[in-house]
């Protein structure tokens, strides 16, 4: 059953008897979200705690079974053993007086992987963020000797947690294989330890099973493990590598139909490595033996690929065994970024099983993309965002140029003159540094990546306390991914115009930055130093935003969450974070708001707008937080911030 569908009062004319029923004296179930063949899904208030599970009730009418109430014991038992932050805990377990059982289970509000998929692929930096967390439930499971057997895209909840937008909620062992006699107290334990699917019966999704298990033999981990590379090709390219309506014909393929390429089944402009396609082929084997033996080791092989959780961002591969990788070297003046340096101060390509000539393209383009302007989008996006910008830099500083030209003015010398012209006895002509800052921009657009720095470089050694041209070279380095230098010569500017903290071209510059590390920590200290508040009310803003890559909006709510970096934050956007993360009780909300009040500012209204909100009980028409009109503090409170509001003038649309 999904636990994500919208609640609902019940299907047909007639109303469920459930909703309003107290279970075991302290589930007050107030909606029902879902309904499946084996039962029904509520959502529910425990009283005393004032916290919402999610309680998944089996069909009275199935309850003489005695197979399938086993089975849902066992997902009891297996949802209350597996103690990891990615499966979905089972709290409670009882029978109601109907003799319907009944399972209490974490309640999260999120979007299953079936309903992202049906947007489109997802980019290899989220399926693989999502692949890792699926992996580390797994090993617990399998560490407990639980095999889950039914993985799909229904049973994998996504949704935002901690600043991350894509964690995960492994759901529903319902068909799991539970070794019994291992878990629980003593008392509990029994000698019955028969596995409830005899071997030479299939029990599982057909899109998503193993070759031993649609033959339908005894399975352990490795089965999941299968099923897991399937939910990865399929994120990856948007299909499952096997699709074919006669189920049994689907089971078929399973077992003896070669595995298909990912890098030929993905769409046009997603970008997959061939190492990341051999992990998949690896995990998809035939053969049981010859996939990775544990869930651990599938993570170990795809964390060697460079994804970083738990944000992980696209960047040039490493090396692992038996990929048949190369690695050439190329001098440290080759016109690409972002590739590994190494000590000798060379630059470390990784060529896959390509040409050195492919390899070395192939590399500079993906290296340029460091972080993904979107995780669901392709990684191609944001270079070609950034070479169009950078040509119509060129053009305009063509247009620049000419325009000066038809005026008698004189003619642009950029640092890129060559050497013959230095050296001559002529005096050097006066140079038109806006124009050139923009022709050298230019040149990084064209690929003239070295040279056009180099000129932007030069220009502003000539000029050190020209703002615009610092400006042009911070762009000009964050075009080419320099993020790190891209800090620094904000910093110097900053420090030779305090004004500029307010330019809007700065905003794009840091939220690159902030995706990627080490330049993130940088990019956080000017922030919070020589930004200002400006910079603190920038990290606010796209923290809980939609802009920008979800790498950068967690580091900016990680960075206003830190103690040590807060320490830069105004009071009124320290109180601002302080409410938007606030635990779910009404008692705790109150505490915040009391201690907070003083300091709150602008930020802090919108906040206490939607505690204001009925948004809980039957027809979400209750207060979520009843304890916060005691004495009128959340009314007042808000009239208080209204009146600051308006008092206050109005913010500057330059900020960054």
């Amino acid at each position: 059953m999904n636990l994500t569908e919208k609640p609902s009062q019940g299907a047909g004319p007639k109303p469920d008897p459930m909703i309003g029923e107290l279970i075991a004296d302290r589930y007050r179930v107030d909606a029902r979200l879902g309904e499946g063949g084996m039962g029904s899904v509520y959502r529910a208030e425990h009283l005393h705690m004032r916290k919402r599970f999610a309680i998944k009730v089996l069909h009275s009418d199935l309850c003489t079974h005695q197979e399938i109430v086993a089975r849902f014991e066992r997902e009891a038992m297996a949802a209350a053993n597996i103690d990891h932050p990615n499966v979905a805990q089972a709290h409670d377990f009882g029978k109601l007086p109907d003799g319907s059982f009944y399972l209490v289970l974490e309640y999260v509000e999120g979007t299953d992987l079936r309903t992202l998929l049906g947007k489109g692929p997802l980019s290899p930096a989220s399926a693989v963020h999502i692949t890792l967390q699926m992996l580390g439930a797994l090993q617990r499971a399998h560490e407990l000797g639980i095999v889950h057997r039914d993985l799909k895209p229904e049973n994998i909840l996504v949704f935002e947690k901690d600043g991350d937008t894509e964690f995960v909620k492994v759901l529903d062992f319902g068909i799991a294989r539970v070794p019994v006699s291992e878990l629980g107290s003593p008392e509990s334990r029994t000698n019955d330890t028969r596995p409830l699917t005899q071997a030479g019966t299939v029990y599982g999704t057909p899109e998503y099973m193993a070759p031993e298990q649609a033959l339908g033999a005894v399975v352990d981990g490795r089965a999941d493990t299968y099923a897991v590379g399937v939910l990865l090709f399929e994120m990856l390219v948007g299909k499952r590598p096997y699709d074919n309506k006669d189920k049994v014909a689907l089971l078929g393929s399973h077992v003896r139909d070669p595995i298909p390429s990912v890098r030929e089944r993905a769409p046009k402009g997603q970008w997959i490595t061939h190492e990341l396609e051999q992990v998949v082929t690896m995990m998809l084997a035939k053969d049981k033996n010859e996939r990775y033996q544990t869930a651990n080791d599938a993570a170990e092989a795809l964390l060697k690929l460079g994804f970083d959780a738990p944000v992980p961002a696209t960047r040039s591969p490493s090396v692992h065994a038996g990929s048949g990788a190369k690695i050439i070297e190329v001098p440290i003046d080759t016109p690409m970024v972002g590739l590994e340096r190494t000590s000798d101060r060379r630059v470390r390509v990784h060529t896959g099983e390509r040409t050195d000539q492919e390899a070395t393209t192939i590399a500079s383009k993906e290296a340029t993309v460091s972080a993904p302007e979107s995780r669901r989008r392709s990684t191609i996006g944001p270079w070609l965002f950034a070479t169009v910008a950078l040509v119509v830099a060129g053009v305009l500083a063509f247009s620049w140029v000419k325009h000066r030209g038809a005026e008698g003015a004189n003619p642009v010398a950029t640092a890129s003159s060559s050497a013959g012209s230095a050296s001559s006895s002529a005096p050097a002509a006066p140079v038109d540094s806006k124009a050139a800052a923009l022709t050298a921009l230019g040149r990084v657009a064209s690929g003239e990546i070295e040279g056009g720095l180099a000129d932007l470089m030069q220009l502003v050694d000539k000029n050190p306390k020209d703002p615009a041209l610092l400006r042009a070279l911070a762009q000009g380095q964050s075009k080419a991914k320099r993020h790190e230098d891209t800090m620094k010569t904000i910093r110097k500017l900053l420090e030779l115009d305090g004004t500029q903290t307010k330019d809007p071209l700065l905003g794009p510059l840091f939220e690159e930055a902030l995706a990627v590390n080490p330049a993130s920590d940088e990019a956080v200290a000017v922030l919070v130093g020589p930004m200002g508040a400006d910079g603190a009310k920038f990290l606010y803003d796209l923290a809980w935003s939609d802009r920008g890559t979800n790498a950068a909006r967690l580091r900016a709510m990680r960075a206003l969450r830190d103690p040590k970096t807060a320490k830069g934050v105004p009071a009124s956007i320290h109180a601002a974070v302080e409410l938007k993360t606030a635990p779910w009780g009404c008692k705790e909300r109150k505490a915040l708001l009391e201690k907070h009040r003083a300091e709150l500012g602008a930020e802090g209204l919108p906040i206490l707008l939607e505690w204001q909100k009925p948004a809980c009980g039957v027809g979400k028409k209750q207060d979520c937080f009843p304890c916060l009109k005691d004495g009128n503090l959340l009314p007042n409170v808000i009239k208080e911030l209204e009146a600051k509001s308006k008092a206050a003038p109005a913010p500057s649309s330059s900020k960054p």
